[in-house]
């Protein structure tokens, strides 16, 4: 019994050592993970150092749930130190270990940070993956905040590839969501997302207000790392809006920053901005200091995003400098990069930047080639025109939806306190009543019996009517409430959409000449331009040709308004495109391609010709030098002025001739910038000479349709041809303000009915 006993009391006291051994080492495990915690964004060295010590003693604990939380850390380490390899080797190390476990925390964390890895790689479709795993465990555990880190990084994700609503709506329920918790990290981190995404669809305005709120909830927080990451994105945004020196100054600071925390990553994108800043200001030595100090360090770390941009614009600097050979072998080094990563821009420029440099080089086949798969993917431009407004539109409809709900809720909580106030009223009212009349009864109960029955009745009665009347007043109250609710909710809409039109008005007119422009093309010139509407289906262009020749164009889009403004767009998108890249001999061989151009992007996939979509378009192209003139157009005529003593031009009608002077009329064909009956028609080419003193006129029909004088009819082309064969000798900017006086007298208290465009000009 001696020896069993002495044999249990040596079992006992071995596994009590071996629970006090594993039990220190927790513990020691625990404050090494602390340290390397501590040390992850301030030294990464020392934080992969205490991460590393807390693995060596792993093994003693054997423990599935603490090695899969030293294997997290390491991986953290590794990822914070720019190693990603070696980071996501231990991130899938304590995934294995963690799925032993219930613990949906860790799980959710090892998903989101393997997604940050696989993003970082550019395996976006693994990255989403990831992500939603983790979104599903965040969901089990119900952790708002974790949801919203979540929501976020998907959003980032779905912006990278070009999902911005998808990304916009991400992201904005993730900031809503961190806006409720009062969590001023995520607020921070997720207006820099929503700034960067505004940024790549160039809505800069937006942008710049989402990255100063995050730069100043990082400054609340002391964050350096953040302030660093939203000073970058700042810098940017003043690239993108043409404060090129502004940009350079503040990404000195971000530099030294991201130098002194030895972010490579972040370096090497600061470079190549830098880099690209400077290729744009022609500073070319500058510019390939900095694209080759990024290229180092993007090779040091095995960094592929932005390869293809940084190595377009290297193929571009060795262009300028003459290198056809290098320049194209990089070119290609980027197409291949941005193939592998399907990025559509990227592309689009590197195929342009190929054809021009095998024209230069006397390829044309191969120009051609190039120049034809950039062609093929031109249409990202308007793609990503439409994916701003209908970002821009999602933003400002949810913004709406949130005001609306919170009105709501507000005019809800309103109700329910008067309904409270109200009800206490009239429980008090019949408490301090029933009391009373119970004093009333018990008074006259004795004396008078029968009459006190009928007082009853009698107040009975009171109280029923009295009832009655309250519910009427509160009904009639309601239905007051609800209609001055509903009237000031449609006020509001109403203000809402018409700042919006504004808006889109101030972008047309953006893109429209400017008179300093004009100016510097045309000897003298005027623009009486009226929209209907606010946004026009009217617009005017005036530019140089590659040839040096000056182009003039008026168009009449299908429709006003609105849809008016969207065709105006298009027309002039490709018009520029057009001009910017091709030579074209006449005015009819520019409508023509034009013609095509259009249709294909209003119906892509259709084949019959029902769409009545496009634009009327009047076009002169003029050389001074020779003197000679061609005009070509779509429903749309020319007026030219000139003294009856010179030829006149060719293929003119109704010509009107006053004090020496003839106004000639040049039609246009009877066919429109759009799907007509025979597509492949060409335009006709009117081509003249032109003289110093000629007058010509684009008109589109607004003026002459418009309604009203004495009869209320319109006020016909042939008048205004008269008014300005009378008013042709005065100064141009005099006529203008001739016309549109004569337009508002004639008018009156009409609407008006179209759009109105009027040019004049001498070349």
């Amino acid at each position: 019994m001696k020896i069993l006993d002495i044999k249990k009391s040596i079992t006992y006291l071995t596994f009590s050592a071996i629970s006090i051994f594993t039990g220190l080492h927790a513990q020691d495990i625990d404050s090494l993970l602390r340290l390397s915690e501590h040390y992850r964004t301030v030294n990464p060295d020392s934080a992969v150092s205490f991460a590393r010590q807390a693995l060596a003693k792993v093994d003693a604990v054997n423990q599935p749930d603490i090695a899969a939380r030293v294997y997290f850390s390491l991986g953290y380490a590794y990822y914070n130190r720019n190693d990603f390899e070696l980071a996501l080797e231990h991130f899938n190390r304590s995934l294995t270990l963690a799925e032993q476990s219930d613990n949906f925390q860790l799980k959710a964390l090892l998903h989101n940070r393997i997604g940050n890895v696989y993003q970082l790689k550019s395996y976006y479709n693994q990255a989403i993956d990831e992500y939603k795993k983790a979104l599903d465990y965040n969901y089990k555990i119900g952790s708002k905040v974790e949801i919203a880190r979540t929501l976020v990084n998907i959003g980032t994700v779905f912006s990278i590839t070009g999902n911005f609503s998808i990304a916009l709506q991400y992201m904005l329920d993730a900031l809503e969501i961190f806006e409720q918790s009062g969590e001023t990290e995520g607020m921070a981190w997720t207006s820099l997302s929503i700034s960067r995404l505004f940024s790549r669809l160039e809505i800069n305005e937006r942008a710049l207000q989402y990255a100063e709120n995050a730069l100043n909830h990082y400054r609340r927080l002391s964050n350096q790392t953040g302030i660093t990451l939203a000073q970058t994105e700042l810098a940017n945004i003043y690239y993108h809006t043409g404060m090129h020196d502004k940009a350079l100054d503040l990404l000195g600071k971000v530099i030294e920053e991201n130098s002194r925390t030895r972010n490579i990553h972040a370096q090497a994108a600061n470079y190549m901005l830098m880099g690209i800043i400077y290729f744009d200001k022609k500073q070319y030595v500058q510019s390939g200091h900095y694209l080759n100090l990024s290229l180092s360090l993007k090779q040091q770390v095995n960094d592929s995003i932005d390869m293809a941009k940084l190595n377009r614009y290297m193929g571009e600097l060795e262009l300028q400098r003459g290198n056809f050979a290098k320049g194209i072998t990089l070119l290609n080094k980027a197409l291949n990069d941005a193939q592998k990563q399907k990025i559509t821009t990227d592309l689009r420029d590197i195929y342009f930047s190929l054809s021009e440099a095998e024209r230069r080089k006397g390829n044309y086949q191969k120009a051609y080639d190039y120049f034809a798969s950039y062609s093929a993917l031109k249409d990202s431009v308007n793609a990503s025109q439409i994916a701003k407004l209908e970002m821009q539109y999602d933003f400002e409809k949810r913004e709406k939806e949130q005001e609306l709900i919170s009105r709501q809720r507000d005019a809800m909580q309103q109700a329910r306190l008067e309904r409270q106030r109200m009800a206490t009223l009239l429980i008090s009212i019949a408490l301090v009543l029933s009391l009373a009349l119970a004093a009333v009864i018990f008074r006259f109960y004795r004396e008078k019996k029968r009459t006190n029955q009928i007082l009853i009745q009698q107040n009975t009665e009171i109280l029923r009517q009295k009832n009655e009347i309250e519910n009427q007043k509160q009904e009639i109250e309601a239905q007051r409430d609800l209609a001055e609710r509903q009237r000031d909710q449609i006020a509001e809409q109403q203000k809402q959409i018409t700042d919006s039109i504004k808006y889109a008005s101030r972008i047309q007119a953006a893109v429209l000449p400017r008179n300093q422009q004009i100016s510097t093309l045309l000897r003298d010139h005027f623009v009486l331009y009226q929209p209907k509407n606010i946004v026009s289906g009217d617009f005017f262009w005036v530019t140089h040709l590659t040839d040096g020749r000056v182009a003039i164009a008026a168009a009449d889009c299908t429709g006003h308004g609105v849809p008016g403004a969207f065709m105006s767009m298009l027309g002039i998108t490709l018009l520029k495109e057009l001009t910017a890249t091709q030579h074209f001999e006449n005015a009819a061989d520019i409508l023509f391609r034009l013609r095509r151009l259009v249709i294909a992007s209003l119906n892509p996939a259709e084949t019959d010709n029902d769409s009545h979509d496009g634009m009327d378009m009047g076009l002169l192209i003029v050389d001074r030098k020779t003197m000679e003139a061609h005009y070509a157009g779509a429903y749309f005529p020319l007026l030219l002025i000139r003294d009856s003593s010179l030829q006149a031009p060719p293929a003119y009608s109704n010509p009107i001739l006053a004090d020496g002077n003839t106004l000639y009329e040049i039609r246009g064909d009877k066919m429109p910038i759009g799907h007509h009956i025979i597509e492949e028609r060409m335009f006709t080419n009117h081509a003249f000479t032109i003289f110093e003193s000629d007058l010509f006129y684009l008109v589109s029909d607004g003026y002459s349709d418009q309604f009203g004088g004495p009869k209320n009819s319109k006020f016909m082309m042939v008048n205004l041809k008269k008014l300005l064969l009378d008013i042709h000798h005065l100064p141009l900017n005099t006529q203008q303000s001739i016309l549109q006086e004569k337009f508002d007298e004639f008018k009156g208290n009409e609407k008006q009915v179209d759009d109105i465009l009027i040019m004049g000009f001498r070349v």
